[in-house]
């Protein structure tokens, strides 16, 4: 878990410096679009791309802390026991979606590497650009699945104790 854990820190930097950079772009072109000084002809095309990677990579951090997929409710009418395999059976589903979308993404993403597809402003890889997709969900699937079984597992530590 302590490797989890250094990443999920290394990616929370990361997600921070993106914003960082987006808000800077955005800011300085949005003054020097209203001053008629200068333009920032790439702003929107790169504030485009910083959000798609603090999404992708923000559901990660989402589901390190347990604040995606959560039915509050559930625990609270049903056993103990029903509640775990509910939590087993949305680990699941969540991986397999998951995966599901890693395929296609991956598929995507390379088909455009191969292509040499540019953005249009910035010129950059586009199935580079797009491989944040599943490489965000994939890691949302790995850290969403850690919470959960530690989760599972504070529990029946919790039942051994008493």
């Amino acid at each position: 878990m302590k490797v989890l854990d250094a990443f999920k820190k290394l990616m929370e930097w990361v997600v921070v410096i993106i914003m960082v950079a987006m808000v800077i772009v955005i800011f300085l072109a949005t003054v020097g679009r209203y001053s008629g000084l200068f333009s920032i002809p790439w702003s929107e095309e790169f504030a485009r791309y910083c959000m798609v990677c603090m999404v992708y990579l923000g559901s990660m951090l989402a589901a390190a802390k347990g604040a995606h997929f959560v039915v509050e409710v559930a625990p609270m009418i049903f056993p103990k026991v029903i509640v775990k395999a509910i939590t087993v059976f949305d680990i699941v589903v969540v991986d397999l979606f998951s995966l599901f979308l890693l395929r296609q993404g991956w598929q995507i993403s390379s088909k455009m590497l191969n292509q040499g597809k540019l953005t249009p402003m910035l010129e950059w890889p586009l199935g580079a650009v797009y491989m944040v997709i599943p490489i965000g969900l994939v890691l949302m699937a790995i850290y969403y699945t850690a919470y959960n079984v530690q989760k599972i597992m504070e529990k029946d530590e919790k039942k051994e104790d008493k």
